[in-house]
């Protein structure tokens, strides 16, 4: 049987600017089914738990940056 697993990247334009920035990523693990990481996926964006390198903003505070530059 396979397994399926789902890898991201969030990216983030500040206004004015055309460059995408990585400020953090992630992946879904291992799943029996795509749906299953995809469930995964989601659930991790929606509670702000991707992870992330020094420099990148804290998940919890992303879009707070945007809306106060």
């Amino acid at each position: 049987m396979s397994d399926f697993r789902i890898e991201f990247t969030i990216q983030r334009a500040d206004d004015g600017d055309s460059d995408w920035i990585d400020i953090g990523f992630g992946s879904s693990g291992g799943w029996s089914t795509i749906e299953a990481a995809l469930f995964e996926v989601r659930s991790a964006v929606q509670n702000q738990l991707w992870e992330t390198e020094p420099g990148m903003p804290d998940p919890s505070e992303a879009e707070q940056e945007t809306a106060h530059e």
